[in-house]
């Protein structure tokens, strides 16, 4: 696998990743809460604490998915080369 190829799949799977995580987000969200996740912000039905809880929570979960899975990936790419991509060493 070339070192393009693995950055390519590594991007789509931690674009994949950090999608699937918001909607598992958003679909807890709504159990936890009274069924609305506060998407529009603009919405005067909104209450900013929520909004703002629920951007922290989304924004730090999404983020750990695609750390994960970059993690993951460069492991699995040492694994078979025997060395780290380049791109993770800068």
């Amino acid at each position: 696998m070339s070192e393009k190829i693995w950055s390519l799949a590594t991007t789509a799977a931690a674009i994949g990743g950090g999608i699937m995580a918001r909607k598992v987000i958003e679909k807890a969200w709504a159990l936890v809460t009274d069924g609305t996740v506060p998407n529009n912000p603009e919405d005067p039905e909104v209450d900013w604490a929520e909004a703002i809880a629920f951007a922290l929570v989304s924004g730090a979960v999404v983020q750990l998915a695609r750390i994960m899975v970059n993690h993951k990936s460069t492991q699995a790419y040492a694994k078979r080369k025997g060395r780290l991509p380049e791109s993770a060493t800068s």
